[in-house]
């Protein structure tokens, strides 16, 4: 773990200063931004611990390992998404998710192991960066989707003249980034958020927040022209939510680490 320090630093010039292709949005750069954000609402003696104890000094170089890892452990590719019956737009652990391997129960599972101070090292480790990931994952619409569809990746669609699937717009398609670097456009997102919408947006659980992103997907997500072709209309409006969506996570992954770590 104390080797990493050069790969940070260079990954922080890097999105300082290298403006964003527009192909990609929630996927690793959308993860990334979640942990821009959140490092900006840190307290100052959180950053500190998380540097001393875990030597991470930005999030958003932890923010994709939890997907990195997906290919060699497969049993963890659960983790990143709840399939709600097609019937509810409401979170049931008992209907939805069993065996208790989704985002939804792997979130406060893992913040039980990052709360355990007397956890081993790299438990505690592998659970800070979990949590890292799976804050964001929760917030993205279509992790919340049906199991019939695999989340939108059986759904066909057109996107700005390509054909694709509903979960890839949703995971790379829908961040205006207005030539923004990624740094920019996170800090962006968060000058806009209010004290009043910060103190409103904490607090919650992961069944709060696996509910709200199922309203979203139901609403705004699912609902789409029987060719396809998204208007418009439907790519502004999505285009808001995951601008929403990224600045909850954000704003929630640090409150939870901020209660956790103090």
């Amino acid at each position: 773990m104390r080797g990493c320090y050069g790969n940070i630093l260079g990954w922080i010039v890097l999105i300082s200063v290298v403006p964003v292709s527009h192909g990609l949005a929630w996927g690793p750069q959308g993860h990334r931004i979640v942990g821009v954000i959140a490092e900006l609402h840190l307290r100052p003696e959180i950053r500190n611990r998380i540097l001393r104890e875990f030597n991470i000094k930005h999030l958003s170089s932890v923010a994709n390992w939890a997907d990195a890892i997906k290919r060699d452990r497969k049993a963890t590719r659960s983790f990143h998404y709840t399939n709600i019956d097609p019937a509810s737009d409401r979170y049931r652990q008992s209907r939805d998710c069993p065996r208790k391997d989704c985002v939804t129960e792997k979130i406060k599972e893992f913040t039980g192991q990052l709360q355990n101070q007397v956890a081993p090292p790299k438990v505690r480790w592998e659970a800070f960066r979990f949590l890292v990931h799976l804050v964001a994952d929760v917030h993205q619409p279509m992790h919340l989707g049906h199991s019939r569809d695999r989340g939108g990746n059986q759904i066909r669609v057109h996107f700005q003249n390509k054909n694709t699937n509903l979960h890839a717009v949703w995971d790379h398609g829908l961040i205006d980034w207005q030539g923004k670097t990624l740094l920019q456009y996170a800090r962006f997102l968060n000058q806009k958020v209010t004290l009043e919408q910060a103190r409103k947006w904490t607090g919650g659980t992961p069944e709060d927040w696996t509910n709200e992103s199922r309203v979203l997907v139901l609403k705004h997500g699912y609902p789409i022209a029987e060719d396809g072709r998204l208007t418009p209309q439907y790519i502004e409006r999505g285009r808001r939510v995951v601008a929403g969506q990224l600045q909850k996570a954000g704003v929630r992954l640090a409150d939870l680490l901020n209660r956790i770590l103090r």
